[in-house]
């Protein structure tokens, strides 16, 4: 019977411990289930408590201020009627700061803020109600002691929840899987805000461990309990001794593609996978929902986007008026953009594209700024179109970057490259000139240099005429007898004239780019003009940038380039392009050298020297030699000559001069006076 006894205890001990089991397994799915059932009567279920924490304030300030000894005082008339008052007024003052919406476990400052105006509130109009229903022997005292209680008591339930949600059910649903170690770099704001997500996701599989940044005041602090070890450069060695390490986040909007190669050499090393984390303000402001690479095409070709000097450049261009040719295109529209940025007075946006002029009218329309915009549909080839925008507007700078640059299709089209590229800019030089402007800045190109093509040598005379723009001839410059500063007679005053030399601007109309990306989406194949051909690239902000920087050290047309790093040959920005895309099955044609091209470009020629500027990456290219100092003069025969010449001796005229003009000695310049009979000459030899 003993024995029997003993079997039957046991067995009863083995059932209650399987039944503990089993409520401990599924404790986690009861709290489950009980979130739900809050989550349906959320609303009227925040109020209750509000309610009830009000009146548990009320009732614990009552016995604070008597000394929990109630017998003869507590009736209706003194403790119940404050009591309704004040969980009335308690739960409209709640309802007006909309505090019974919120979900507790995501309590912030910003709520704990509501609580303390909706309290404030609800104690005043309390404290009100109480004087005019005149309780006999209502301490006054109550009022203040109920609103400090009241307000610990919301603000700690709410904290305690958040707690308990943030600790107990992020372990709870972590011990349900692997849960991976990763390491955040960057302490910033992100990477404040990834934490404490990471702390508040019930689910989330990732447990940060350690913080890599930068700041040298930050190091040996903690975000959200979890340290920041130290710099970057120290991120190899903590993973040699935290092997349990499964992932590195960059919690860095923006990073220098220097620094990210470093992070993505480290993680290569130790076979960790990489992410980048994309800024809260991008993810929560981004209107166009489109699929987009991890990567842009500027961080690939490794150009960052030199943002210095905007100081400078701001006091150059505040309050200025302001006049962008071309400001339709890929760079004009970029300059405009940024210009906008810098608080000019006024900007003209010159372009003879009525659709590109259209697109950056339509964009700037949700501009804010004060700047006023001018839109001129207007060529740089009509003088007196130029003169009237000139005289109404008056612009103090000139930025010129409209230009013809494919450089193919100008070798077929001579005359408008002519007249537009050369033409256009002496046009725009003389009324820059005319009515005054304080700068101009010729936006031009590296095929400028020894150049082989026609667009090179249209843009290589461009140059000249502005580095010698004060050799205009005395009546350019004049209008009805008065000149640019108004005086009648007198010389007009000098103008502040400069040059930069771009290279190829990634994603700009017409370059390889664009060209490449239209051929991937369609299939393919690449098609790429030799193996060996390679270009300088830059980004259109950072050569806008450049164009900003060198508005502000221009004086008497100096060139100025950015340091550009290496080459890259085209071949292998078609690569990565297709990497980008994650396609490797389309193939890469060759189909030659067009008309024009060179295998590669040079930023300055071997007759020129380059030095730096005050300015990092900002240089000053300078002539070794004496330039001519005749090309207003010789572009003023050849326009005589134009109507009869042909393409062939546009083209034959153009190169000769340029040829000359590059290998001309100091001594045996030609004279102003022969010029136009050497022209005459050239096109009879043509």
């Amino acid at each position: 019977m003993k024995d029997l006894s003993v079997s039957i205890l046991w067995v009863w001990l083995g059932d209650f411990v399987k039944i503990a089991e089993l409520r401990l397994s599924d404790l986690q799915t009861f709290v489950v289930r009980l979130q739900r059932i809050v989550l349906r009567a959320h609303t009227p279920l925040v109020l209750l408590l509000n309610i009830f924490l009000t009146a548990f304030s009320f009732c614990l300030a009552l016995g604070l201020r008597f000394d929990f000894e109630l017998n003869q005082k507590f009736t209706f008339e003194y403790v119940g009627i404050p009591l309704i008052v004040l969980c009335i007024v308690r739960a409209i003052a709640y309802s007006y700061y909309e505090l019974n919406r919120g979900y507790w476990r995501y309590v912030s400052t910003n709520e704990a803020v509501r609580i303390v105006k909706a309290h404030a509130l609800s104690s005043l109009l309390f404290a009100a109600a109480v004087g005019i229903i005149r309780i006999p022997g209502f301490p006054r005292s109550l009022v203040f002691l109920e609103f400090a209680l009241s307000i610990l008591f919301a603000m700690g339930a709410r904290l305690l929840v958040r707690l308990c949600c943030e600790k107990y059910l992020s372990k709870a649903s972590q011990d349900g899987g692997e849960v991976r170690d990763i390491v955040v770099v960057g302490a910033g704001v992100s990477g404040h805000l990834l934490i404490k997500t990471l702390h508040g996701i019930p689910n989330t599989k990732y447990r940060p461990v350690a913080l890599f940044d930068d700041t040298a005041p930050l190091r040996g602090s903690a975000i959200h309990g979890v340290p920041i070890v130290g710099p970057t450069s120290e991120l190899s060695e903590f993973l040699e001794h935290n092997p349990r390490v499964g992932a590195v986040i960059v919690a860095i909007p923006v990073i220098s593609t220097i620094k990210l190669q470093e992070i993505e050499k480290v993680c290569a090393n130790y076979h960790l996978p990489l992410k980048r984390l994309q800024s809260f303000e991008d993810i929560a402001c981004n209107e166009h929902i489109e699929p987009q690479s991890p990567r842009t095409i500027e961080q690939v070709l490794s150009r960052e986007t030199d943002v210095e000097h905007e100081d400078d450049i701001r006091t150059l261009i505040v309050g200025k008026r302001v006049l962008v040719t071309g400001a339709g295109g890929s760079i004009g529209s970029e300059l405009v953009r940024q210009l906008i940025t810098f608080a000019p007075s006024q900007i003209v946006l010159v372009d003879k594209c009525e659709y590109n002029l259209f697109s950056i009218q339509q964009e700037l329309r949700g501009d804010k700024s004060d700047v006023k915009k001018i839109y001129s549909l207007a060529t740089i080839q009509d003088k007196d179109r130029m003169n009237r925008i000139f005289s109404e507007y008056r612009p103090q700078m000139v930025f010129h970057a409209a230009a013809y640059k494919h450089v193919p299709l100008l070798e077929a089209n001579c005359y408008e490259a002519f007249q537009n590229n050369i033409v256009g800019t002496r046009i725009l030089l003389e009324v820059s000139r005319r009515y005054g402007a304080e700068r101009f800045v010729l936006i031009s190109t590296d095929k400028a240099v020894d150049p082989s093509s026609v667009m090179g040598c249209t843009k290589r005379i461009a140059e000249l005429m502005v580095g010698n723009s004060d050799g205009l001839p005395a009546e350019e410059v004049t209008v009805n007898g008065m000149n640019g500063s108004g005086a009648k007679g007198e010389k007009a005053r000098g103008m502040s004239t400069a040059v930069v030399r771009f290279g190829n601007v990634i994603n700009s109309a017409g370059s390889v780019i664009p060209v490449f990306k239209k051929q991937i989406l369609s299939g393919g194949p690449i098609t790429v003009t030799h193996p060996e051909m390679e270009r300088y690239f830059m980004s259109i902000r950072e050569a806008v940038r450049l164009v900003l920087t060198a508005g502000t050290l221009g004086d008497k047309g100096e060139v100025y380039l950015l340091d550009m790093g290496n080459p890259i040959k085209i071949v292998d920005v078609a690569k990565k392009l297709l990497a980008l895309y994650g396609r490797r099955d389309i193939p890469i044609v060759y189909t030659g050298l067009r008309p024009g091209e060179k295998l590669t470009e040079s930023l300055y020629s071997s007759s020129e020297l380059r030095t730096n500027s005050q300015f990092r990456k900002v240089f000053i290219v300078r002539g070794r030699k004496p330039q001519r100092l005749d090309v207003f003069e010789w572009v003023s025969a050849v326009r005589e000559q134009l109507p009869h010449l042909n393409d062939l001796q546009v083209e034959a005229v153009i190169r000769t001069y340029v040829s000359n003009s590059e290998n001309v000695e100091a001594e045996g310049l030609p004279e102003v006076a022969r010029v136009s009979d050497e022209v005459a000459a050239r096109v009879a030899n043509a």
